[in-house]
């Protein structure tokens, strides 16, 4: 993982998450006010946007299902009962995600099943399948691991079964 990008950008996302939250809660004064909705949806697409462009795969996953409701919402594809749901569901996570990056920046580890109730929620209000612990699994193998073309080729075999025995548990 690429912690240094993430550092270089992350006072930008945060800033960014700051403006649809508060886009969201003019939103939600005013529920008229699609443009507002749309601002959240911008701030979030930019965030989206930078957390791939970063590689961290299960916040962009997050901003992703976030950007996803908030055009559900737009296009009324989330029925009326769902609504307050979505908009709650959005707002937590657009609360939370600050401090998951926070919590990433900290400890320089990326744990995306942290993430999982809120995704989940975001995914139930759409009506979307609920994903599951093995999809965000993503173990740390240790560099040498990661090198088999440099190895030996005794090790290379042993490289080679430890991904596939990889393989198996995440499908686990």
């Amino acid at each position: 993982r690429d912690y240094i990008a993430l550092e270089w950008v992350a006072s930008e996302i945060a800033e960014t998450l700051a403006q649809a939250a508060t886009a969201l809660e003019e939103f939600l004064l005013n529920r008229e006010d699609t443009t507002r909705l749309r601002f959240c949806l911008t701030h979030i697409h930019q965030v989206y946007g930078t957390l791939k462009m970063v590689e961290f795969a299960g916040a962009a996953l997050l901003t992703g299902e976030m950007e996803e409701v908030v055009q559900c919402l737009l296009s009324h594809r989330i029925s009326e009962a769902q609504r307050d749901d979505a908009l709650e569901a959005l707002q937590v996570a657009l609360i939370k995600l600050p401090g998951y990056l926070q919590q990433l920046l900290a400890q320089r580890r990326d744990a995306p099943a942290v993430l999982l109730p809120m995704l989940n929620d975001l995914r139930a209000v759409r009506g979307e399948a609920l994903i599951t612990e093995s999809a965000v699994f993503a173990p740390t193998l240790p560099r040498a691991l990661t090198g088999a073309e440099t190895a030996p080729a005794s090790d290379a075999s042993e490289i080679a079964n430890l991904a596939d025995i990889a393989k198996k548990l995440r499908q686990m």
